[in-house]
């Protein structure tokens, strides 16, 4: 289950060398709504042994800066570190599952 996070926890993740998925999201947004089952989904069917973690930017405005997008939602992977892919908006599960299976191929 995706787990609600701080920009700290985020930090937290990434500096144990952890690969994550990120969804920055917002009350309100329809395309947000949308997006929870697609990101379900990923999640149960994840073979990369992803951390799952979403940050509201409510609760967290400062995220929108951090990530430089006022763009919702907008999903990250990072292994090892580094952003490996960044997917702004939601257009469907196939791209988005897309996005995270091309982090992950040479």
């Amino acid at each position: 289950m995706t787990t609600n996070w701080t920009p700290e926890d985020l930090q937290k993740q990434l500096d144990a060398g952890d690969s994550v998925f990120l969804k920055v999201w917002k009350n309100g947004c329809g395309a947000c709504k949308l997006s929870v089952p697609a990101v379900e989904r990923i999640e149960a069917a994840d073979t990369h042994a992803l951390v799952f973690g979403q940050i509201s930017a409510d609760d967290h405005p400062e995220i929108l800066e951090i990530v430089e997008t006022e763009v919702l939602p907008v999903f990250f992977v990072f292994v090892k570190k580094v952003q490996k892919g960044r997917f702004e908006g939601f257009k469907g599960l196939e791209k988005l599952k897309k996005m995270v299976d091309e982090c992950f191929t040479a």
